[in-house]
């Protein structure tokens, strides 16, 4: 994932932007902080974490990364997303039914925000969800199993809300139909059902 040292620099000023929660960056700091104490709580115990450490840190530095290119630059890159499917792929179960089921959720995930995009597109005209939105949720069913994605999918709706909230407040939405990324708060959803644990139906309420 080799970047231009230009678009490095600008990388890492949107990142710090969203965590100090200045200029375009405030309707971001909240996925900032919450995904920083999610990694903090999840390593307080390291020995309970075991070998569970390694892909845990490869998976918060994937989703940090596509999540601060799509702040900036509104697009997911391929990178992140393919260092994600294999690693996924690695860690699936040994045993068949369980192993299925990941597989079942990987695709249930893809297949929910491409009938979203498809639904948008003939209501709206125009497109609503980028096709790395729907790998990264599909991504997020592999690492997850289907069962967390109402939680991932909820985090996510209910942290792209309040983004958008505080962009229109502080002006920076310039119109309605404005695209805001989304990517951020998918990540989030993805990270806290997997550093914390997938929200439970009656906490969620699907």
């Amino acid at each position: 994932m080799s970047v231009p040292a230009r678009r490095r620099a600008a990388l890492v000023e949107t990142a710090v932007l969203a965590a100090t929660a200045r200029g375009e960056g405030r309707a971001l700091a909240h996925v900032v902080w919450i995904a920083l104490a999610a990694l903090v709580v999840t390593f307080l115990d390291l020995a309970q974490l075991g070998y569970w450490a390694a892909p845990t840190l490869v998976l918060f530095g994937a989703l940090a990364f596509a999540s601060v290119f799509d702040a900036r630059f509104l697009i997911i890159p391929d990178g992140p997303l393919i260092v994600l499917l294999l690693l996924g792929l690695a860690l699936l179960p040994l045993h068949g039914e369980a192993a299925a089921l990941r597989l079942a959720g990987a695709a249930g995930g893809y297949a929910t925000l491409r009938a979203v995009d498809m639904a948008y597109r003939l209501l709206r005209g125009r497109a609503g969800l980028g096709l790395a939105d729907a790998h990264l949720l599909g991504l997020a069913g592999l690492w997850l199993g289907p069962e967390a994605l109402p939680g991932c999918l909820l985090i996510a709706v209910v942290s792209a809300f309040l983004s958008a909230l505080i962009a229109a407040r502080d002006g920076a939405l310039g119109h309605m139909a404005q695209p805001i990324p989304f990517g951020p708060h998918l990540a989030l959803g993805f990270w806290l059902c997997w550093s914390l644990g997938p929200l439970e139906p009656a906490q969620s309420g699907f």
